[in-house]
């Protein structure tokens, strides 16, 4: 099984102005990540608004998707759904297409306590052999998700990482005291990467590495494999107003609008969500030309 590490994009679900899944580009914008040489990807992660899909949707979809990126780098797949019998449907089907890791949820949509969550957690673990990255996501459950729960799920031997985007760096040191070397941690929260990063997280799920890929692959060599922390903290200053842009506006929103102002056009999200208004698009802009990137749109 392949050990899942570095930048890990989430990327973005194209669709066309009838909100049909624009396979075309979906491939031309994983083959265009590769390229930038992000270490892995992950198909329908929030970003890529799997909740705005319907079950036939995400399995055709991922379905192409997995035979498109064939091996090219690891995929983790998202099998998270409001049913645990919905999340062992799709995590069977990633084993089968091949996948390399599953990124799951504990049930979001209503208050859920930690003896269901782990409920959830065990029997997706027991449906497959697949490495499990525990999502812990502030708007899905992350308050039951604490250090020492992740702990007690981290005693399943397939739950191998955890992905905190709660935006609180001292989690990252807690899960760590709390779990020891049994589970490996992914920075989450856009505008704590380079913290996180430094904290001790062996990479990050990035949204942003959508649209600035090798900046964010750039950031994780300086700290991660060449240990400059000098010049990882001079680029990261020119990254974190891109990062808190996107982590503080609607975030698929935020993540389509700079790949279109950098000129890939991925749609908009699916409603209800909203697009960014005239003045948050030209504040982006300016956002995307001081980290030095060309602005086609």
């Amino acid at each position: 099984m392949k050990e899942i590490r570095g930048i890990v994009v989430p990327f973005a679900t194209p669709f066309t102005r009838d909100e049909e899944i624009d396979v075309d580009k979906a491939k031309l914008l994983a083959d265009q990540l590769i390229a930038s040489g992000v270490h892995a990807l992950i198909i329908l992660g929030d970003t890529g608004e799997f909740f705005m899909l319907t079950p036939e949707e995400r399995l055709r979809f991922t379905e192409i998707m997995c035979a498109h990126i064939n091996g090219r780098v690891p995929v983790v797949i998202q099998p998270s759904a409001l049913s645990t019998r919905e999340s062992v449907m799709y995590a069977k089907q990633a084993k089968d297409l091949g996948a390399d890791a599953l990124m799951l949820l504990p049930s979001y949509y209503r208050s859920t306590t930690q003896t269901e969550a782990y409920t959830h957690f065990a029997t997706v673990a027991d449906a497959t052999d697949l490495p499990i990255i525990c999502y812990c996501l502030p708007q899905a459950g992350a308050e039951v998700m604490t250090p020492e729960f992740l702990a007690q799920l981290s005693e399943i031997d397939t739950i191998r990482y955890v992905k905190d985007s709660t935006g609180i760096l001292a989690r990252i040191r807690q899960i760590r005291a709390a779990c020891g070397d049994r589970i490996k941690l992914f920075i989450g929260g856009d505008s704590i990467v380079y913290d996180g990063l430094v904290a001790g997280a062996i990479g990050s799920i990035w949204g942003c590495g959508n649209f600035m890929p090798e900046q964010t692959v750039e950031l994780y060599s300086l700290v991660c494999e060449k240990g400059d922390l000098v010049a990882a903290r001079a680029l990261w200053d020119r990254m974190f107003p891109l990062c808190d842009f996107v982590d503080t506006h609607p975030y698929a929103s935020s993540v389509k609008a700079a790949l279109q102002l950098t000129g890939f056009d991925a749609g908009a999200a699916r409603l209800p969500a909203r697009s960014l208004s005239s003045e948050e698009r030209a504040d982006l802009a300016d956002r995307l030309r001081n980290l030095g990137l060309r602005v086609t749109n």
